[in-house]
């Protein structure tokens, strides 16, 4: 029977976190100031063995030492400012079909009819610098509208000369003739009465209608 003793086993010794925490404090700062060497140094001071150093370190998350002559971690770079929104189309894209209300469309109408009154005529490329709009659209809306087309400066005296209404004198005349004479001479001045009245008629209605798109165009 050999009478050789066995070798002791040394014990695991137990440390409390608060220990655990030095060590690895240590062995972060260490490698900090140096770069590396903290878990051996760490080791060698409190008599703990590397690997035990090293499983600590990693518990902890524990940043790794970098290597020697490594270059130091890159700055994380800032995130890119985002690029401020484009601005809106205008009402004159061709691309972006715009919707316009009656309202609208009345406004852009009404203005051109007030300038070709004024001016004669130039109120349909006036309305598409002011509002922004395509010339075509505006003669668009404008025949939709049923304005009057441009014609010339006209004055005021001027149309009142031209609307004159039929003279007196003709109609008495008549009337006396008709009165004076025999049957067929009031037939005759019956008829000539009626023409006139007719005439009178349908030169009241045109000057209605000259009065009326006047007054829209004001």
């Amino acid at each position: 029977m050999s009478t050789t003793a066995k070798k002791k086993t040394a014990k695991g010794i137990r440390y409390t976190d608060a220990q655990k925490k030095e060590v690895v404090d240590f062995a972060s700062s260490y490698n900090i100031n140096n770069g590396r060497g903290g878990q051996s140094k760490a080791a060698e001071k409190f008599g703990v063995s590397p690997l035990t150093v090293s499983a600590w370190l990693v518990a902890s998350g524990a940043q790794k030492p970098a290597k020697k002559g490594s270059k130091a971690p890159k700055a994380v770079k800032a995130p890119k400012a985002a690029k401020a929104p484009k601005a809106a189309k205008s009402k004159t894209d061709s691309r972006v079909g715009t919707r316009y209300t009656p309202e609208q469309k009345q406004e852009v109408t009404d203005f051109v009819s007030k300038y070709n009154a004024t001016n004669g005529r130039g109120g349909q490329s006036k309305a598409s610098a002011k509002f922004g709009i395509s010339p075509l659209t505006v003669m668009a809306w404008l025949k939709a509208s049923g304005a009057p087309k441009p014609g010339k400066k006209i004055k005021a005296a001027k149309a009142s000369k031209a609307s004159k209404a039929p003279k007196a004198p003709k109609a008495a005349a008549a009337t006396r003739v008709a009165t004076d004479g025999g049957f067929s001479a009031k037939l005759s001045a019956l008829d000539s009465l009626y023409k006139q009245i007719a005439r009178a008629e349908a030169e009241l209605v045109s000057l209605k209608g000259k009065f009326v798109t006047l007054k829209a165009s004001i």
